[in-house]
């Protein structure tokens, strides 16, 4: 059993596979890359025939980037596992420092670290993004005060068990949603350690992430439904109202940590 999987999901973007493969195979020395090609109709599989030592899965249906990556965690079989959009790098190394992280906190759900920020042509930014705490996150996540993103993240594998697989129907908020029904349940690990660097959307760079008013929408109206998970149910009002009234009462600054 490889120590973790890495579930890269792509479709129609073939000239970034490589780059993003290898950055992966340099990430762990125990490591499964499962690329999953979501019905691409282009030389996808081409490409990746030729990259070694890769599970390749194609879908025939699209089923977008959270449907790709529940069907890269059902093939999987490594006790932690990771994703990777397509067109972001990992750091060498950053698999195994996280997979030891979460071999010594046994308790923990996920370790989430700092990313790098780059343009369209990968070129650092100056920004790091780094969450700012360990432990009880599921407040800061729900306020989306917790900056994290799979890039950056390893999940243990038997959280998939508790919480279930990513919901297909929250485009672009999918992972926002399962980090925060994980940490629901699970105390999560931040370290320090830059564990990617993240490619930033642009309008035109047909990345999920660039329609950012459209993620804000849907997070408000989500943040209802995660209202209503066991933990926030218990809490005092006052939390369960500072909680909802974040989205209203300061929208700009909610798209900024939505969308980083």
């Amino acid at each position: 059993m490889p120590g973790a999987s890495i579930i890269i999901p792509t479709h129609n973007r073939p000239h970034l596979l490589p780059r993003a493969v290898e950055s992966a195979r340099a990430a762990g020395t125990d490591v499964e890359i499962i690329v999953v090609d979501d019905a691409s109709i282009d030389e996808t599989a081409l490409v990746c025939r030729e990259l070694a030592g890769v599970k390749y899965i194609r879908l025939e249906r699209n089923q977008g980037v959270a449907g790709a990556r529940n069907v890269g965690i059902l093939e999987s079989t490594g006790k932690y596992v990771a994703f990777l959009d397509d067109d972001d790098l990992r750091l060498p190394g950053s698999l195994d420092t996280q997979a030891a992280l979460l071999d010594a906190n046994p308790d923990v759900g996920f370790v989430c670290g700092a990313m790098i920020m780059a343009d369209q042509e990968y070129q650092p930014t100056g920004e790091v993004f780094l969450p700012h705490n360990s432990g009880n996150v599921f407040w800061d996540l729900l306020e989306l005060d917790f900056p994290v993103m799979p890039l950056s993240t390893l999940i243990r594998k038997e959280c998939f068990l508790r919480v279930g697989l990513l919901n297909q129907k929250l485009k672009g908020i999918d992972d926002w949603d399962i980090f925060t029904r994980i940490a629901e349940i699970y105390p999560v690990l931040v370290t320090e350690e830059p564990m990617g660097i993240y490619r930033q959307p642009t309008p035109s760079s047909d990345q999920g992430s660039s329609s950012q008013a459209n993620q804000l929408l849907k997070a408000a109206r989500h943040q209802l439904r995660l209202l209503e998970l066991p933990s926030a149910g218990a809490a005092e009002p006052a939390s369960v109202v500072a909680a909802s009234g974040f989205f209203r009462s300061r929208p700009t600054e909610s798209l900024l940590r939505l969308t980083l």
